[in-house]
């Protein structure tokens, strides 16, 4: 069998939490000092899923203004099988930032959308009810909504279980 290797993309505001939801996975550990992401961070991390061996290389964009602006993320996202787009639960205006970041995922090859609430263990945002949440995931064609907490590592593992999952099933269809 051949080895898998999937091409997974964060994206979502400065600040919302994928740099350190990638770390609290990839680490274990809580770093909430994380610095300002220029440009994109990469990661290869090895895995296994349901006995099947998975080599993610996670892509994880700066969420500043600048670095949007830029021009470049269409790349990144360019062949991913799945994006995440990531909002911060303790602030409504980080989910009107995720049409900026749903622009820039590939259509033409139907990457599969993860959308991720960060900072669950935090108070969450009166603005962000469930409805909100509702018209989100549905907005967005997102297969799975799932909320995080990197400081007790709440939903951190399941995202990348899914992502594992969803990249698998993908690469089946493919094959």
């Amino acid at each position: 069998m051949s080895k898998i290797i999937a091409k997974v993309v964060f994206g979502g505001d400065g600040g919302v939490g994928k740099t350190t939801l990638i770390q609290r996975y990839l680490t274990g550990e809580f770093i909430d000092t994380t610095k300002l992401t220029i440009g994109v961070g990469f990661h290869i991390h090895q895995m296994s899923h349901q006995g099947r061996d998975i080599s993610l290389s996670v892509w994880d964009c700066g969420g500043q203004e600048q670095f949007k602006q830029m021009g470049i993320f269409d790349n990144y996202f360019r062949g991913a099988l799945v994006a995440v787009l990531m909002f911060d639960l303790t602030r409504a205006l980080s989910i009107g930032g995720l049409d900026t970041w749903y622009g820039f995922v590939d259509k033409n090859t139907k990457t599969d959308v993860i959308l991720v609430g960060g900072k669950s263990d935090l108070p969450r945002d009166p603005l962000i009810a469930d409805d909100i949440v509702e018209d989100t995931i549905k907005k967005y064609n997102a297969i799975r909504y799932i909320e995080t907490s990197s400081a007790n590592g709440l939903g951190v593992e399941l995202v990348f279980n899914e992502i594992a999952r969803m990249s698998l099933d993908k690469i089946a269809e493919i094959d």
